[in-house]
């Protein structure tokens, strides 16, 4: 197997695209667990309402506060259970978040993620406007919370990234020179659900060059040519697509995830030393 290559086509703040090379579907599936369950980030585990005159039970409000995405700063903070404190809370494994609102309008106020007042200016809210609850007038809401590190696998609220997916590199292939029915060029052009063909003259069938990009394999130009157009994937080849809600930056969070695959091996390796095989 060739070695790993990874080239990005597509990278804004909330979406990373990349097609990986030379790597087994076993790894990048690895990877994507990875992603989904085990890099850690801030969430609020620990709630205690002093006062809540809003028509909501604690326990949904505390709910609502846990799956607030928080922008986390792993360089600084610890898993509870990796903290000198021993999980009991100190400034290297926790952060104290507070909500004091009070209603002086003679109308209903909402109450949102911007509210909420962190010890830690890198512990945030990543957007200000997530709707928490909805007071009335003269009513009032104090609440203290407290953020920790934590892992997906041990609940959704830890989940670094709002989505993560791959699919295979996708090839076509064809001569437009054996598609020349006009009617036949027609039905291609129609059947493909992301419009990725077109004609010129009506005569001549085309694909777009960046058509992998959105090809999903679905085979309908294969099936609506009969066989005239062959579709199938680069071997080892995979396009991998992360969707972040911004809790961590894309260049933090693939660094944490190659540091989190390189300590599974290292661990599987000093396990496998440790057995005695008999030969």
């Amino acid at each position: 197997m060739s070695p790993m290559k990874l080239e990005v086509f597509e990278n804004t703040e909330e979406k990373l695209s990349f097609i990986i090379e030379g790597a087994s579907i076993e790894m990048v599936n690895a990877l994507r667990r990875i992603i989904l369950t085990e890099v850690p980030v801030m969430a609020i585990d620990e709630v205690i309402v002093l006062k809540n005159d809003s028509p909501l039970y604690d326990e949904i409000i505390s709910h609502r506060l846990g799956l607030i995405p928080l922008k986390t700063d792993l360089s600084v903070y610890k898993l509870p259970q990796e903290c000198e404190c021993g999980g009991y809370g100190c400034p290297m494994c926790q952060v104290s978040l507070t909500c004091d609102v009070t209603n002086t309008t003679n109308n209903p106020l909402e109450i949102y993620s911007g509210d909420l007042k962190s010890n830690d200016p890198k512990i945030i809210p990543v957007h200000s406007k997530i709707p928490i609850v909805k007071i009335d007038k003269k009513d009032k809401v104090i609440i203290e919370a407290y953020a920790i590190l934590g892992r997906a696998k041990d609940h959704a609220k830890w989940q670094a990234v709002s989505n993560v997916a791959f699919r295979y590199f996708p090839l076509i292939e064809f001569d437009d020179k054996e598609i020349t029915d006009t009617e036949e060029i027609e039905h291609i052009i129609k059947m493909c659900p992301e419009d990725l063909y077109s004609t010129k003259n009506g005569t001549t069938l085309k694909l777009k060059e960046d058509y992998w990009k959105t090809c999903t394999l679905c085979m309908s130009c294969a099936n609506s040519s009969d066989g005239k157009i062959k579709v199938s994937h680069k071997k080892d080849a995979y396009i991998f697509t992360i969707e972040s809600d911004g809790v961590l930056p894309f260049n933090v969070l693939i660094k944490e995830i190659f540091r989190i695959f390189n300590g599974k091996i290292d661990e599987f390796i000093t396990k496998l030393e440790e057995l005695e095989i008999e030969s």
